[in-house]
């Protein structure tokens, strides 16, 4: 079923999310261990629907994303936290610093033995998302109309520095990594995709749409393949490349099409799902001894982690995540909105 609206919700970035979410899953499942590229799909993600929010105005776009990203990441956090204070031996290398607390809630890198990653360590590509956040509302201040050149232009400017300056700080070597071009390359693809609508709209064959999804399925499968990535070594700008040009075929391919409802369900909780699925992964592990052998039960115990992380990830979303969002929208942004506008308030909400 196609929608006829050209800026209707597009299911397809959905499908992309949970797709990068499940990739993500199944890194940190040791029969598979080949899924970081979903971290490059998310960010190549993140650059274009930043650009696609904004397109008509950027109005509380920074207190939105705070809004978005901070509460659940903090949950997650003062619960790591937590267990490293009460039963520190369910944790491999966390340890309970308040200093490290502080820094990882407020996105300061720093050093944990040989990587920088937070006491939450997944939160490590919340660092670069609220980076990217903050040259993103720069950029807008500076052009709105010309937004995705502006940041583009201002990260490659960073990572120029990052390489030609020498013995930097930690936070300043972590945000100069080449990993955050790839939202540019997000944002490209959002440039490209609006400026070819018309021409998408006179060749919407079923063909068409066929071999663009194709193709990028096809990429999606040359990362899968890859054995040799670590997110944390350089070069990592090819996968974003191969993410790039899977989301912008996806996005050819499926725009506007209405996919199946669990898929969009994943797609709305990938957040949820990418945040808190080490914690089911490893509950699942120590309660049924999974993942101990290559066998088939081990493959199949496997698959019914991930469908439990999924199902997990779904009702966080329902009844943690959105309601959440919802709540502090409406205290935070949308009320500031009506004051501005000079509305009142009800007496009951003062």
């Amino acid at each position: 079923m196609i929608r006829s609206q050209p800026h209707a919700h597009l299911d397809c970035v959905q499908l992309l999310r949970a797709v990068a979410a499940v990739a993500v899953v199944t890194h940190h499942i040791r029969l598979f261990g080949n899924g970081a590229w979903g971290v490059d799909l998310f960010f190549v993600i993140s650059g274009f629907i930043m650009c696609y929010v904004t397109e008509n105005s950027g109005r509380s776009f920074f207190a939105k994303r705070i809004i978005r990203v901070v509460p659940l990441y903090w949950a997650g956090t003062l619960a790591v936290f937590c267990i490293a204070l009460v039963y520190p031996s369910l944790l491999d290398h966390t340890t309970a610093d308040f200093v490290d607390l502080l820094k990882s809630l407020f996105f300061i890198p720093f050093k944990k033995g040989h990587l920088t990653v937070p006491v939450l360590f997944l939160g490590w590509t919340l660092n670069y998302e609220m980076f990217f956040y903050l040259i993103f509302s720069l950029s807008m201040a500076v052009n709105h109309k010309r937004r995705a050149v502006v940041a583009s232009v201002l990260l490659v400017a960073i990572v120029f520095a990052g390489q030609w300056v020498p013995d930097h700080p930690v936070p300043f070597r972590f945000f100069s990594r080449p990993i955050i071009l790839e939202f540019a390359f997000g944002m490209i693809c959002y440039e490209l995709f609006t400026s070819t609508a018309r021409h998408r709209m006179r060749n919407r064959s079923i063909a068409s749409r066929l071999l663009w999804t194709l193709a990028g399925a096809i990429f999606i499968v040359c990362m899968l393949l890859a054995t040799n990535f670590s997110p944390f070594e350089e070069p990592v700008i090819q996968w974003g490349v191969f993410a790039a040009l899977s989301f912008y075929c996806v996005l050819c391919g499926l725009s506007g099409v209405i996919l199946p409802v669990w898929v969009v369900a994943i797609g709305d909780a990938s957040y949820s799902l990418y945040l808190f699925h080490t914690f089911v992964i490893q509950l699942f592990t120590k309660f049924t001894g999974a993942f101990s052998g290559t066998g088939a039960l081990a493959y199949f115990m496997a698959v019914m982690v991930i469908v439990l992380c999924c199902v997990m990830s779904v009702l966080s979303y329902k009844y943690l995540e959105r309601p959440l969002t919802e709540f502090l929208r409406r205290r935070f942004v949308d009320r500031a909105v009506a004051t501005d506008a000079g509305v009142q308030c009800p007496a009951s909400e003062k």
